[in-house]
């Protein structure tokens, strides 16, 4: 269900579960067709990669380090031209159509665009943000097989939470902004690391160095009691 609703297609979804029971058992040995979900669509990885460069590189800022607007196709400096800088195996069109449906990208003039936010943050259960849910949960589910798995050749990767059963519900509010602050020093972190890490894009033929996908997923959760209310907070009772 959640593959089709990020936008693939019947067969697309019947591959990837071929290819994963083909994996299964044929002792690690990738079969030669497989459509993988991260190329099939990808939109959640891409276009926060497409966002990081917009912000980043220097060919897509102006003289005050801001993000210069894009046309939409054509040579790069585009949009379409950076989307396949990050990766050229993804359907542009797809993850063009998948950010603009989630309002990452807006008008700057008649034939520009600028990124509405910093982020890929999901705030609607459209297919970009139901593609990086199902990735998550994926990624989750991977992490904690590796780990209680018995093999000298598989590394264990970091899968930890940190819990209180009885936080007071008047530090809701504050803990939602300690948890995002401190959440988003250590991805930066992470992610800066990563970056100066990865290999090389070559050409079509080289495919010798390929990378492996590697990365932290970080989210914070917050029960709420049968009735229970977060507290406003002093603008809101002023208000």
């Amino acid at each position: 269900a959640f593959m089709s609703r990020t936008g693939m297609t019947h067969q697309q979804v019947q591959d990837v579960f071929d290819g994963c029971l083909s994996r299964k058992h044929s002792r690690g040995i990738r079969p030669r067709k497989i459509v993988e979900p991260e190329l099939a669509y990808g939109c959640d990885t891409i276009a926060g990669a497409v966002l990081r460069a917009w912000h980043k590189l220097p060919r897509y800022l102006d003289s005050s380090m801001r993000p210069i607007p894009l046309r939409m196709t054509g040579r790069s400096p585009s949009i379409t031209s950076l989307i396949r800088s990050q990766n050229r195996l993804v359907d542009v069109q797809q993850v063009v159509r998948a950010m603009r449906n989630a309002g990452l990208l807006k008008r700057s003039n008649r034939s520009g665009y600028l990124p509405a936010k910093d982020l890929a943050t999901i705030e609607a259960l459209d297919p970009l943000s139901v593609d990086h849910i199902a990735k998550t949960i994926m990624r989750l589910v991977e992490t904690a097989s590796r780990n209680v798995t018995v093999s000298r050749r598989k590394l264990s990767l970091i899968e930890r939470y940190a819990h209180v059963p009885n936080l007071s519900t008047t530090e809701a509010r504050a803990f939602a902004a300690f948890s995002r602050a401190q959440g988003q020093a250590c991805l930066d972190s992470i992610e800066d690391w990563l970056e100066a890490r990865q290999v090389a894009s070559g050409s079509k033929r080289n495919t010798r160095k390929r990378g492996v996908n590697a990365g932290v997923h970080i989210f914070a959760y917050l029960g709420e009691r049968a009735g229970a209310r977060v507290p406003p907070s002093r603008r809101e009772r002023k208000g």
